[in-house]
């Protein structure tokens, strides 16, 4: 899935360059918080079922807005959740279109009670009278069509967001809606067939409520309304046990019955990130995710997350990851990376881990660094040789009298240039010294420089015929 992380708007005659901060996703709607990443002002990105609306500029939002709700109580998603992603990779975000003329693609678009729950997203821009008397009007020319069911729905909808207004609740006293009254006393499987709008509302405010959750699935996968729904199990899946699998059976089946969707990987690294333990089935399927698409960095990231104890199913794992990562990447990681390991990892098995991290940190961080970030494996692994050379390159490299074993132990650490560094220290003591010269025409050669290991060699076969 690609991933956006700006958009480009043109605006007022001018070029808004906006930064996504979050996402909120409530009752139908997704608002999209961004940022001016020039004058650092807020903008939101309005979506109905995931189609974009228009965005609007806020320094000021109200009180009892719609906006404000959706805000409180609506599921949060980060500017990296993919679902931010689809939105802005489907939808033409260009510019901002003004209220009046969306209001009128609004009502071609949509039946007049959706429309009606659309233009209440506004609320926050529009005079709430306004909003009012457009829907009082629609309302009114339903009833004169003779709708009185929609009339009734949308009476209720007005009396629900707008209870101060007096009008369409005393409107919906009237005896010629009376029987309609009873609908939403009934069940909540008659309601949401009857009318969904109103349930799916419902639903959303009461998402603990099992049977409200239950429900609400039920009513966007009628409606195929795929995205939400995965981000509903995904948000489910963030909140259950290690061992509980009903979300994650839904969440991944939706991935099986539309081949075309896109991002699964994303969706699991998302929840695996946000959950405070791991989901057993979620965690060993992501991680072979992460292997089969080469995110190694990423995968590094999920074995460590909860600083646990790499277990000795794990191993294999961690060694495959550090063999494949960039170096220079996983260098930077390890910096913030606790990669402690179970009791139950031999020593033989460690020093296969040892082999691979220590040459890199030593290249890229020097010995100081490696040494103290090896400290914590010091005691659990007291016999390893790879640990007991560093140990002991750590005491050495102060004294002056030992670069020459110190450079020994950089070659066998694969370090060509600190060798290098200390045999010509050692041969700078005594210049007369056959070992280093040796060593230095090795290393030399090795490192590609000729020439270098030429003047060495002859230097070594002149000493040679003057003993």
């Amino acid at each position: 899935m690609t991933k956006m992380t700006s958009i480009t708007i043109q605006h007022d005659k001018h070029s808004l360059l906006l930064k996504p901060t979050g996402l909120y996703m409530y009752q139908g709607f997704q608002v999209l918080e961004t940022q001016d990443t020039n004058q650092a002002d807020c903008y939101y990105l309005f979506f109905h079922k995931t189609d974009y609306l228009t965005g609007k500029h806020t320094t000021k939002i109200k009180r009892s807005s719609r906006l404000s709700t959706i805000l409180q109580k609506g599921i949060y998603l980060p500017p990296t959740h993919p679902f931010v992603s689809y939105l802005l990779t489907h939808n033409r975000i260009h510019t901002f279109p003004t209220l009046n003329p969306l209001w009128e693609r609004i009502q071609k678009k949509h039946a007049p009670l959706e429309a009606a729950n659309i233009l209440t997203i506004f609320d926050s821009y529009i005079k709430k009278e306004k909003i009012i008397k457009a829907i009082k009007e629609l309302a009114l020319q339903m009833r004169r069509e003779g709708q009185l069911f929609h009339t009734y729905q949308m009476l209720h909808l007005l009396s629900d967001l707008y209870p101060s207004h007096k009008w369409a609740t005393e409107m919906s006293k009237n005896l010629q809606y009376q029987s309609y009254q009873s609908l939403y006393q009934s069940s909540l499987a008659t309601l949401a067939a009857k009318d969904p709008l109103y349930a799916e509302q419902y639903c959303y405010e009461r998402l603990e409520d099992k049977t409200c959750l239950a429900t609400l699935h039920q009513l966007l996968k009628k409606e195929g309304r795929i995205l939400e729904l995965l981000c509903m199990y995904a948000h489910s899946l963030i909140h259950d046990s290690p061992t509980h699998d009903f979300n994650y059976k839904q969440l991944t089946a939706l991935f099986t019955a539309n081949p075309t969707l896109e991002g699964k990987t994303d969706y699991l690294a998302h929840v695996a990130s946000e959950r405070s333990v791991p989901h057993d089935r979620l965690w060993k399927d992501l991680l072979a995710l992460l292997k089969e698409e080469g995110r190694y960095e990423d995968a590094l990231l999920l074995l460590t997350k909860n600083k646990s104890p790499i277990s000795m199913e794990n191993f294999p794992y961690l060694l495959e990851i550090l063999i494949h990562i960039d170096p220079s990447k996983y260098v930077n990681m390890l910096e913030n990376l606790s990669l402690p390991l179970s009791d139950d990892i031999s020593a033989k098995q460690a020093q296969s881990f040892f082999q691979v991290v220590i040459p890199i940190l030593l290249k890229e961080k020097g010995l100081d660094f490696t040494n103290q970030w090896l400290k914590p494996y010091y005691d659990q692994y007291p016999t390893v040789p790879v640990l007991l050379k560093i140990k002991k390159m750590a005491v050495l490299k102060d004294d002056p009298d030992q670069m020459y074993a110190l450079g020994e132990l950089y070659y066998q650490m694969k370090q060509l240039n600190e060798a290098v560094e200390c045999f010509n220290w050692e041969l700078e003591l005594d210049p007369t010294d056959i070992r280093s010269i040796k060593w230095l025409t090795k290393l030399y050669l090795e490192l590609g420089m000729v020439e270098e290991s030429k003047s060495y060699q002859y230097m070594y076969h002149h000493l040679q015929k003057g003993s």
